[in-house]
Protein backbone atom coordinates (compact mmCIF):
# COMPACT_ATOMS: atom_id res chain seq x y z
CA UNK A 1 0.00 0.00 0.00
CA UNK A 2 1.55 3.52 -0.72
CA UNK A 3 2.00 5.52 1.87
CA UNK A 4 0.18 8.84 2.47
CA UNK A 5 2.27 11.54 3.95
CA UNK A 6 0.26 14.59 6.05
CA UNK A 7 0.51 17.61 4.17
CA UNK A 8 3.41 20.43 5.50
CA UNK A 9 1.74 22.92 8.00
CA UNK A 10 2.03 26.53 6.54
CA UNK A 11 5.15 28.40 7.20
CA UNK A 12 5.41 31.88 8.25
CA UNK A 13 5.49 34.18 5.27
CA UNK A 14 8.40 36.87 5.97
CA UNK A 15 10.04 39.41 2.87
CA UNK A 16 12.07 38.32 0.70
CA UNK A 17 15.97 37.81 1.16
CA UNK A 18 15.44 37.44 4.61
CA UNK A 19 15.94 33.51 5.20
CA UNK A 20 19.20 34.04 3.02
CA UNK A 21 20.44 36.87 5.46
CA UNK A 22 19.15 35.10 9.07
CA UNK A 23 16.85 38.16 9.80
CA UNK A 24 14.73 36.15 12.00
CA UNK A 25 15.37 36.76 15.64
CA UNK A 26 14.04 33.82 17.73
CA UNK A 27 14.24 31.44 20.43
CA UNK A 28 12.85 28.63 17.92
CA UNK A 29 14.88 27.67 15.30
CA UNK A 30 12.25 25.46 14.02
CA UNK A 31 9.90 27.77 12.69
CA UNK A 32 9.21 26.76 8.81
CA UNK A 33 10.18 30.52 7.17
CA UNK A 34 8.68 30.90 3.50
CA UNK A 35 9.30 34.05 1.86
CA UNK A 36 6.95 36.34 -0.20
CA UNK A 37 6.78 39.08 -2.62
CA UNK A 38 5.07 41.84 -0.98
CA UNK A 39 2.62 43.00 -3.46
CA UNK A 40 -1.25 43.37 -2.18
CA UNK A 41 -2.65 41.19 -4.59
CA UNK A 42 -0.01 38.17 -3.32
CA UNK A 43 -0.77 39.35 0.32
CA UNK A 44 -4.98 38.94 -0.43
CA UNK A 45 -4.66 35.37 -2.20
CA UNK A 46 -2.27 33.91 0.16
CA UNK A 47 -4.12 35.12 3.55
CA UNK A 48 -7.86 34.00 2.21
CA UNK A 49 -7.30 30.95 0.41
CA UNK A 50 -7.60 27.56 1.61
CA UNK A 51 -5.75 26.04 3.08
CA UNK A 52 -3.62 29.84 3.74
CA UNK A 53 -0.19 29.94 2.68
CA UNK A 54 0.81 31.02 6.25
CA UNK A 55 0.41 30.27 9.66
CA UNK A 56 1.24 34.24 10.48
CA UNK A 57 2.89 36.95 7.49
CA UNK A 58 5.31 39.60 8.13
CA UNK A 59 3.60 42.95 6.87
CA UNK A 60 4.16 46.60 7.16
CA UNK A 61 1.38 49.43 8.35
CA UNK A 62 -0.06 49.93 5.24
CA UNK A 63 -0.43 46.80 4.26
CA UNK A 64 -1.64 45.43 7.51
CA UNK A 65 -4.59 48.11 7.54
CA UNK A 66 -5.91 47.05 4.29
CA UNK A 67 -5.51 43.34 5.22
CA UNK A 68 -7.61 44.35 8.53
CA UNK A 69 -10.11 46.45 6.86
CA UNK A 70 -10.86 43.78 4.47
CA UNK A 71 -11.05 41.31 6.39
CA UNK A 72 -8.08 39.25 5.14
CA UNK A 73 -6.38 38.70 8.96
CA UNK A 74 -7.95 37.85 11.75
CA UNK A 75 -8.80 40.80 14.44
CA UNK A 76 -6.64 40.09 17.53
CA UNK A 77 -8.03 40.89 20.94
CA UNK A 78 -6.57 44.02 22.81
CA UNK A 79 -4.97 45.19 19.56
CA UNK A 80 -6.82 47.25 16.76
CA UNK A 81 -4.53 47.05 13.92
CA UNK A 82 -4.81 43.30 13.78
CA UNK A 83 -0.86 42.94 14.36
CA UNK A 84 1.57 42.40 16.63
CA UNK A 85 5.19 44.13 16.00
CA UNK A 86 7.71 41.93 14.09
CA UNK A 87 10.73 44.58 14.06
CA UNK A 88 11.62 46.24 11.18
CA UNK A 89 12.93 46.19 7.58
CA UNK A 90 15.61 48.14 6.18
CA UNK A 91 16.64 49.75 3.14
CA UNK A 92 19.56 51.28 2.62
CA UNK A 93 22.14 52.81 0.22
CA UNK A 94 24.01 49.62 -1.47
CA UNK A 95 27.19 50.57 -3.96
CA UNK A 96 29.48 48.09 -5.91
CA UNK A 97 32.59 48.53 -3.85
CA UNK A 98 34.80 47.40 -6.91
CA UNK A 99 33.74 50.50 -8.75
CA UNK A 100 33.17 53.03 -6.38
CA UNK A 101 35.80 52.55 -3.06
CA UNK A 102 34.49 55.39 -1.30
CA UNK A 103 31.17 55.47 0.99
CA UNK A 104 28.75 57.70 -0.88
CA UNK A 105 25.32 59.32 0.49
CA UNK A 106 22.25 60.52 -1.09
CA UNK A 107 23.06 63.18 -2.41
CA UNK A 108 25.98 61.23 -4.19
CA UNK A 109 23.55 58.79 -5.20
CA UNK A 110 22.65 61.47 -7.45
CA UNK A 111 25.85 63.07 -8.75
CA UNK A 112 25.96 61.20 -12.04
CA UNK A 113 28.52 63.61 -13.76
CA UNK A 114 30.67 62.89 -10.81
CA UNK A 115 29.85 58.91 -10.48
CA UNK A 116 29.20 57.72 -13.93
CA UNK A 117 26.48 55.18 -13.75
CA UNK A 118 23.26 53.28 -13.58
CA UNK A 119 21.11 54.28 -10.23
CA UNK A 120 18.68 51.24 -8.38
CA UNK A 121 15.46 52.47 -7.15
CA UNK A 122 12.21 50.69 -5.92
CA UNK A 123 9.52 51.49 -8.03
CA UNK A 124 6.65 53.26 -6.40
CA UNK A 125 6.29 56.26 -4.61
CA UNK A 126 6.14 54.94 -1.29
CA UNK A 127 9.97 55.27 -0.20
CA UNK A 128 11.40 56.87 -3.30
CA UNK A 129 9.98 60.19 -2.32
CA UNK A 130 11.73 60.13 0.67
CA UNK A 131 15.21 59.62 -0.47
CA UNK A 132 14.52 61.88 -3.50
CA UNK A 133 13.83 64.41 -0.75
CA UNK A 134 16.97 63.51 1.60
CA UNK A 135 18.78 63.14 -1.75
CA UNK A 136 17.97 67.47 -2.21
CA UNK A 137 19.10 68.66 1.61
CA UNK A 138 15.76 67.29 3.23
CA UNK A 139 16.36 66.53 6.94
CA UNK A 140 14.53 63.26 8.02
CA UNK A 141 13.03 64.82 10.48
CA UNK A 142 11.07 67.47 7.79
CA UNK A 143 10.70 65.07 5.40
CA UNK A 144 7.18 64.55 6.02
CA UNK A 145 6.21 68.05 6.67
CA UNK A 146 7.50 69.16 3.15
CA UNK A 147 5.18 65.85 1.74
CA UNK A 148 2.52 67.10 3.21
CA UNK A 149 2.57 70.14 1.19
CA UNK A 150 2.28 70.17 -3.04
CA UNK A 151 5.48 72.29 -3.38
CA UNK A 152 7.43 69.11 -1.33
CA UNK A 153 5.54 67.09 -2.93
CA UNK A 154 6.76 68.84 -6.35
CA UNK A 155 10.42 69.52 -4.89
CA UNK A 156 10.28 65.44 -4.75
CA UNK A 157 9.23 64.80 -8.59
CA UNK A 158 11.50 67.32 -9.80
CA UNK A 159 14.60 65.70 -7.80
CA UNK A 160 13.44 62.28 -9.92
CA UNK A 161 13.41 63.92 -13.09
CA UNK A 162 17.10 64.73 -12.87
CA UNK A 163 18.12 61.22 -12.39
CA UNK A 164 15.04 59.06 -14.43
CA UNK A 165 17.25 58.42 -17.48
CA UNK A 166 19.98 56.42 -15.48
CA UNK A 167 17.57 54.85 -13.10
CA UNK A 168 16.79 50.81 -12.90
CA UNK A 169 13.62 49.96 -11.54
CA UNK A 170 13.13 46.89 -8.98
CA UNK A 171 9.48 46.09 -7.88
CA UNK A 172 10.47 43.18 -5.09
CA UNK A 173 13.60 42.96 -2.92
CA UNK A 174 13.85 39.89 -5.56
CA UNK A 175 14.85 42.27 -8.31
CA UNK A 176 16.80 44.34 -6.16
CA UNK A 177 18.81 41.18 -5.35
CA UNK A 178 19.37 40.76 -9.56
CA UNK A 179 20.47 44.00 -9.64
CA UNK A 180 23.18 43.74 -7.53
CA UNK A 181 24.26 40.00 -8.70
CA UNK A 182 24.09 41.25 -12.21
CA UNK A 183 25.80 44.38 -11.96
CA UNK A 184 23.31 46.34 -13.27
CA UNK A 185 24.25 49.67 -11.14
CA UNK A 186 27.02 51.26 -9.38
CA UNK A 187 24.68 51.88 -6.45
CA UNK A 188 21.01 51.06 -5.73
CA UNK A 189 18.47 51.36 -2.74
CA UNK A 190 17.74 47.81 -1.06
CA UNK A 191 16.54 46.10 1.50
CA UNK A 192 19.62 45.65 4.15
CA UNK A 193 18.48 41.68 4.07
CA UNK A 194 19.44 41.33 0.24
CA UNK A 195 22.40 43.62 0.35
CA UNK A 196 23.74 40.90 3.02
CA UNK A 197 22.52 37.85 1.15
CA UNK A 198 24.45 39.36 -1.65
CA UNK A 199 27.56 39.67 -0.03
CA UNK A 200 27.25 36.34 1.66
CA UNK A 201 27.37 35.51 -2.11
CA UNK A 202 30.16 36.82 -3.07
CA UNK A 203 32.39 35.76 -0.32
CA UNK A 204 31.79 32.42 -2.10
CA UNK A 205 32.20 32.92 -5.15
CA UNK A 206 29.31 33.53 -7.03
CA UNK A 207 29.01 37.22 -7.97
CA UNK A 208 31.12 39.78 -9.92
CA UNK A 209 30.89 42.71 -7.85
CA UNK A 210 30.23 43.44 -3.79
CA UNK A 211 28.04 45.62 -2.67
CA UNK A 212 27.85 47.12 0.39
CA UNK A 213 25.34 49.27 3.00
CA UNK A 214 25.48 52.86 3.70
CA UNK A 215 23.52 52.87 7.12
CA UNK A 216 23.64 56.36 7.71
CA UNK A 217 19.90 57.56 6.66
CA UNK A 218 18.29 54.35 5.73
CA UNK A 219 14.20 54.52 5.46
CA UNK A 220 13.14 51.65 7.83
CA UNK A 221 9.53 50.10 7.81
CA UNK A 222 7.94 49.03 10.79
CA UNK A 223 6.69 45.15 10.73
CA UNK A 224 3.84 42.92 12.05
CA UNK A 225 2.92 39.91 12.09
CA UNK A 226 -0.24 39.27 10.66
CA UNK A 227 -2.65 35.49 11.17
CA UNK A 228 -4.68 34.82 7.94
CA UNK A 229 -8.51 35.25 8.35
CA UNK A 230 -8.78 31.45 7.23
CA UNK A 231 -6.30 30.01 9.87
CA UNK A 232 -8.67 27.54 11.96
CA UNK A 233 -9.11 29.08 15.48
CA UNK A 234 -7.17 26.10 17.25
CA UNK A 235 -4.07 27.11 14.67
CA UNK A 236 -4.32 30.71 15.65
CA UNK A 237 -4.54 30.36 19.02
CA UNK A 238 -1.57 28.29 19.05
CA UNK A 239 0.51 30.42 16.62
CA UNK A 240 -0.45 34.12 18.89
CA UNK A 241 0.48 32.15 21.92
CA UNK A 242 3.94 31.15 20.45
CA UNK A 243 4.03 34.87 18.94
CA UNK A 244 3.74 36.42 22.18
CA UNK A 245 5.76 34.24 24.43
CA UNK A 246 9.04 33.85 21.66
CA UNK A 247 8.33 37.31 20.04
CA UNK A 248 10.04 36.46 16.77
CA UNK A 249 11.10 39.45 14.53
CA UNK A 250 12.89 40.76 11.83
CA UNK A 251 16.12 42.58 12.65
CA UNK A 252 18.22 43.04 9.07
CA UNK A 253 20.63 45.28 10.04
CA UNK A 254 24.19 43.17 10.96
CA UNK A 255 25.68 43.60 14.18
CA UNK A 256 29.21 44.74 12.25
CA UNK A 257 26.76 47.54 10.33
CA UNK A 258 24.44 48.59 13.53
CA UNK A 259 26.92 50.96 14.96
CA UNK A 260 26.64 54.81 16.36
CA UNK A 261 26.37 56.09 12.89
CA UNK A 262 23.33 54.23 11.78
CA UNK A 263 20.58 56.92 11.48
CA UNK A 264 17.42 55.82 9.60
CA UNK A 265 14.00 57.77 8.64
CA UNK A 266 10.89 55.20 9.85
CA UNK A 267 8.25 55.35 7.37
CA UNK A 268 4.78 56.74 8.22
CA UNK A 269 2.29 54.85 7.53
CA UNK A 270 -0.09 56.97 9.27
CA UNK A 271 1.33 59.78 6.39
CA UNK A 272 0.51 57.06 3.74
CA UNK A 273 -2.19 55.37 4.58
CA UNK A 274 -3.72 59.02 5.10
CA UNK A 275 -1.73 59.86 0.91
CA UNK A 276 -0.82 56.98 -0.41
CA UNK A 277 -3.41 56.63 -3.27
CA UNK A 278 -3.22 59.96 -4.42
CA UNK A 279 0.95 60.00 -4.44
CA UNK A 280 0.97 56.44 -6.47
CA UNK A 281 -0.94 57.36 -8.34
CA UNK A 282 0.75 60.38 -9.42
CA UNK A 283 3.85 58.43 -9.40
CA UNK A 284 2.38 56.53 -12.47
CA UNK A 285 1.34 59.32 -14.25
CA UNK A 286 5.05 60.91 -13.95
CA UNK A 287 6.53 57.79 -15.08
CA UNK A 288 3.66 57.16 -18.18
CA UNK A 289 2.58 54.32 -19.59
CA UNK A 290 4.90 52.23 -20.27
CA UNK A 291 5.90 50.33 -17.02
CA UNK A 292 9.57 49.02 -16.25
Amino acid sequence: MPRHTAPQAPGWGVPQGVIASSGIVTPDSTTHLVEWDGKIATLQTGATSHPPAWAAVLVDGTQLAKACSAGWVRPLEAATNCGLPGGHEDVALAWDRSRLPGQPGWAAFWSVARHPGRRGLHFGARGTLEIALLADGVGPDDVYNQLSTPAGVDRAFRKLDVLRPYIVWWRTPDDAARIMQQSGALMTSAPVSEITSISAHVKAGAATSIFVAETDQMIRTPLFWAVPSTVSDNDARQTLERLHIQSPHLEDVPDSLNDTHTHALTISDTFWLANGDALEQRFRTWFGSDTP
